[in-house]
């Protein structure tokens, strides 16, 4: 199950923005990446250029850019899920070189810049007209690498194509592809179009992957000309910035989690309470807290606006104690049918993918656990699936699923959007079953909405209603702490790598079994909610 709920999981700033660096070493390896720049970073000659990852930390935080450059210690170190999303980005990249014929590739180091720069000049000076991973650098201290560099015809203008594994233009991808276009041009380039290639996810694989089909174009040109005029005296305070020794004091905010969640956050955020503002408010009401100093929810004032559903929260927590709206959940204890089925899926979503019939990003699920409960109180009957083979998970695991969830009962999931959009998919592509697929969407029963909307709240769970947040609050000798695998994430991480061939027998059939016990785990939680739910309504 993936924990979607809890703004403070998103993935840090610098994996977002390492991603860009797919295709700066043939195999990219984050941590080597970081080491390297620890180890080439000066500690007193003056800073006089940023990179265009730095520019984006600085646009969404100067206090971050500063621990970046003169405190990359306070960096954490790269996880096994983090670099599984570079490897994506830079399968990604490799594609999109194999789009254009005839490129030429830039291999210097990420940190040579200085040698990239002038293997660039070489590059067009010999006549290539694409050149990957062209480098330049403007007089103002910007130096960037843009994905691919085309040139127009027999002209001596440009275009630059920027590659990203998402599936459409991001307002940070137009900051980005900016200080690109400010780079080149003052190196002297003459450039025409600023171009963002990204992922079709309507492109759906048969046979070999279509290059043609698995990307898209857009033109940002005017949008990014629009943007431009702000890159000059953004790298100016920047650098101005850099040069000092004294540590920017820079509040925390809204801005620590957009459009990134910080690096630094386990640094600048020691001050912060466990369970504060940041897990209950968001947007202008959390701005307005900060802005009056408040970041303990028992200091919000009792005439502080704010909804039903926070109201709830701040109440609960003040008074510590659980909040329960009986009659709320009395309506949904009664909407449940027995028997019960509770259901979890585990999911794979590659922004390449991996099996024909699939599109870029697709939920394909791989495994899924069941605990079936005939009557209230009843024993449990637990049955799994999990594909164990290089093959297409998907028409197995719809089969065995029909057969194991019977015909009728409810199907009791924890956040039914995610189950239901897997379940539709599987009917899409599996005609034999989509009547009996659709049929279990329809007896779903969603546990997340009664914590969701606070008919039952416990002050421990500090605003979230991700399953890894209400379990421990209702039900504290239940944990994930000691499994082997603890999330979605990892649990896909480490299916892809067995699936792969890039563990040993013995390693994957280990990765196997953590994989059963971590997915009856979810499972098994959903029961025991469910069984707190009884005892309040």
């Amino acid at each position: 199950m993936q924990d979607k709920f809890k703004n403070k999981t998103q993935v840090p700033v610098s994996v977002q923005l390492e991603l860009d660096f797919r295709l700066r070493t043939p195999s990219f390896d984050g941590t080597r990446w970081r080491m390297a720049e620890r180890q080439t970073k000066p500690k007193m000659k003056k800073i006089q250029r940023i990179s265009k990852s730095q520019y984006l930390k600085g646009v969404q935080c100067q206090k971050a850019l500063w621990l970046y450059r003169r405190r990359p210690d306070l960096i954490p170190p790269v996880s096994e899920t983090q670099q599984a999303l570079f490897d994506m980005g830079h399968e990604i990249g490799n594609l999109a070189q194999d789009y254009f014929e005839g490129g030429v590739e830039i291999t210097a180091p990420y940190n040579q810049t200085e040698r990239a720069i002038e293997d660039t000049r070489k590059a067009i000076h010999d006549g290539n007209s694409i050149v990957f991973e062209a480098t330049a650098a403007s007089p103002d201290g910007a130096f960037s690498r843009i994905d691919i560099f085309r040139k127009k015809g027999a002209s001596d203008t440009w275009d630059m194509i920027e590659v990203k594994g998402s599936t459409g233009v991001k307002n940070y991808h137009i900051d980005d592809i900016a200080l690109q276009r400010f780079a080149f041009q003052g190196a002297g380039y003459t450039i025409e179009k600023s171009i963002l290639m990204h992922v079709n996810n309507q492109y759906v694989r048969y046979g070999e992957i279509d290059v043609g089909q698995l990307f898209s174009l857009e033109d940002c040109t005017e949008v990014v000309r629009s943007r431009i005029e702000e890159v000059r005296p953004n790298l100016v305070q920047f650098l101005e910035l850099l040069n000092k020794n004294q540590e920017p004091d820079i509040p925390t905010g809204g801005h620590c989690f957009s459009p990134f969640t910080c690096d630094f956050i386990g640094y600048c955020w020691q001050h912060v309470p466990e369970i504060s503002v940041y897990d209950i408010f968001s947007g202008a009401r959390l701005e307005g807290l900060l802005g009056q100093g408040i970041l303990n929810i028992e200091d919000v004032p009792s005439e502080f606006g704010m909804t039903e559903r926070q109201a709830i929260a701040v109440r609960s927590i003040r008074e510590n104690r659980v909040h329960a709206d009986i009659p709320a959940i009395g309506d949904f204890l009664d909407s449940l049918k027995y028997p019960l089925y509770f259901l979890d899926y585990e999911t794979i979503n590659l922004g390449v993918p991996l099996f024909d019939g699939t599109r870029p990003y697709q939920l394909v699920p791989f495994q899924f656990s069941l605990h079936v409960q005939e009557q209230k109180g009843g024993d449990l009957v637990h049955r799994e699936f999990l594909h164990t083979d290089r093959t297409d998970p998907r028409p197995e695991l719809a089969g065995v699923l029909v057969e194991t969830c019977g015909n009728k009962g409810s199907v009791v999931v924890y956040n039914q959007s995610f189950e239901s959009r897997v379940n539709r998919d599987l009917a899409d592509a599996f005609p034999a079953y989509t009547g009996a697929l659709l049929k279990i969407n329809d007896r779903m029963v969603d546990l997340l909405v009664p914590f969701r909307s606070r008919s039952l709240y416990h002050p421990a769970m500090g605003g979230s209603a991700s399953l890894k947040s209400v379990l421990p609050a209702f039900v504290p000798d239940m944990t994930y702490d000691d499994l082997a695998i603890q999330d979605g994430d990892m649990a896909s991480v480490k299916y892809l790598k067995c699936i792969k061939g890039l563990v040993p027998e013995t390693e994957k059939q280990e990765i196997f079994e953590n994989l059963r016990v971590y997915c009856a785990q979810d499972t098994l939680a959903e029961v025991r909610l469910l069984e707190v739910m009884y005892q309040f309504g």
